[in-house]
């Protein structure tokens, strides 16, 4: 009898084949995702500077990582239909927990199901599902297991999973197989492997509205004179590489080159003009391949050239024995960053500078289209106290922001992909010091990675 009873059972449940469960999770999916976002964050420049993810928990509010929106301007978030609607306000954050509550319109002919939490505690092995933007892959599903329930250092109670995730994920739901929100993803360990973060629903559910929390005005005080940021930062053409149109031969377009990177090192106009001839006849000697009269030089070979025939005019920078000592110990620490950004094999060092600046300044680096890269500045915070940061390339005869970082910091960073291998304006831009002088030194590393 009971081997007859155990028959049956078997009979019983091939009649329900296995993907029937797999159907039930993807009706889950189906369910959810019109109610997870893509969160865009956008600086003074009206620039997109971060993406993250995040999901309704009512019909106008939303939930994500408070990394994902700090320091933006304005927000806007995307919907799985690729709707985009702005962000009207902050209304909750905890930068501790790392979670920010958002408030946004959404025209009443829209209809949102928001998540719910599951107030249950995840049980270790428990599959579990994520919903985000991994990478900009809108709209992604990876699934995975509760691998553990800790407290992680600095970072406090986490649920430790394996679900695949990536830059972009921060803020998605992490569910459970009924859609339910076990809690939001953090962060990962990329020295292992899914090795993932999220904050428990418990501790998310605790973050309550705190009223209106403003974004930051896009006007800014410059050195006691308030205006809109992006007036504050204005390329200087004069220092531009490209010659005028009237100039057609090649050799002519050569030496105009060779004039300028002169003059961008700090040689007064009348000197390079008296060595104009001998800053030319550099060229072969630095570059055997290149005819000057045939081949045309990238400004960057023509700076190597100038540096090699005249070097740099150091004595035109006019610095004090204070600011040379500051300028020489920069350079050294820019030094080493260098080397050990060699060495990781993350990133290569494409350019640097270490110089004293007043109120502004600016370069020019060569980067390749498609490329990423990331770029750091020091300054001297016995002097400055606040400096930004905008990168600019010329596109159809504009002169348009890439990246740009103008968070109150001593110390600026920001990265971009080139769109385009060309020359790029670097500039600097001084909001306040921390002495009446009125100058500082400032030293910066630009990397590929």
């Amino acid at each position: 009898m009971l081997i007859t009873v155990t028959r049956f059972l078997l009979v019983c449940l091939s009649l329900f084949p296995a993907s029937l469960f797999g159907q039930d999770i993807v009706a889950m999916f189906k369910r959810v995702k019109p109610s997870v976002v893509t969160v865009l964050s956008f600086n003074a420049f009206d620039l997109e500077q971060a993406t993250g993810s995040g999901f309704f928990i009512d019909k106008n509010r939303i939930i994500t990582n408070f990394h994902v929106i700090e320091g933006a301007y304005s927000l806007k978030i995307r919907m799985n239909d690729s709707t985009e609607y702005a962000i009207q306000k902050i209304v909750a954050k905890d930068s501790l927990m790392d979670i920010a509550v958002l408030e946004v319109d959404i025209p009443t002919s829209r209809k949102i199901i928001p998540l719910v939490f599951r107030n249950k505690v995840p049980e270790q092995g428990e599959k579990i599902y994520v919903v985000g933007n991994p990478l900009g892959f809108e709209q992604s599903v990876s699934d995975g297991i509760v691998s553990s329930l800790r407290i992680v250092k600095e970072h406090g109670k986490l649920i430790q999973f394996t679900a695949a995730v990536s830059s972009g994920s921060s803020g998605s739901p992490l569910l459970d197989a009924n859609g339910e929100v076990l809690g939001v993803v953090r962060l990962i360990m990329s020295e292992g492997q899914s090795i993932n973060f999220a904050i428990p629903s418990e501790l998310v559910k605790s973050v309550k509205p705190s009223g209106d929390i403003p974004f930051p005005s896009k006007r800014k005080s410059y050195e006691g004179v308030e205006m809109d940021i992006k007036d504050a930062f204005v390329v200087d053409t004069a220092l531009m590489g490209t010659p005028p149109a009237h100039i057609i031969g090649m050799k002519e377009r050569n030496l105009w080159k060779l004039r300028t990177a002169a003059i961008r090192l700090m040689w007064q106009a009348n000197i390079v003009d008296k060595n104009l001839n001998r800053i030319a006849r550099a060229v072969k000697r630095i570059y055997e391949k290149i005819d000057i009269e045939k081949d045309t030089i990238s400004m960057k070979q023509a700076h190597n050239v100038v540096v090699e025939a005249l070097g740099v005019n150091t004595e035109a920078l006019e610095y004090t024995p204070e600011n040379r000592q500051i300028v020489e110990s920069v350079g050294v620490g820019l030094g080493i960053l260098a080397a050990q950004s060699y060495m990781s094999g993350k990133s290569t060092p494409v350019g640097s500078v270490a110089s004293v600046i007043k109120s502004d300044g600016q370069i020019w680096q060569d980067f390749e289209k498609d490329k990423s890269y990331y770029l750091i500045t020091y300054a001297d915070t016995n002097s400055i106290k606040d400096v930004d940061i905008a990168v600019f390339y010329l596109d159809d005869g504009k002169w348009k922001p890439i990246a740009a970082n103008t968070d109150i910091d001593a110390h600026s960073y920001t990265w971009f992909k080139a769109p385009k291998t060309a020359e790029y304006a670097i500039i600097w831009r001084v909001a306040s010091y921390n002495e009446k002088k009125k100058e500082g030194v400032i030293g910066s590393m630009f990397f590929e990675y």
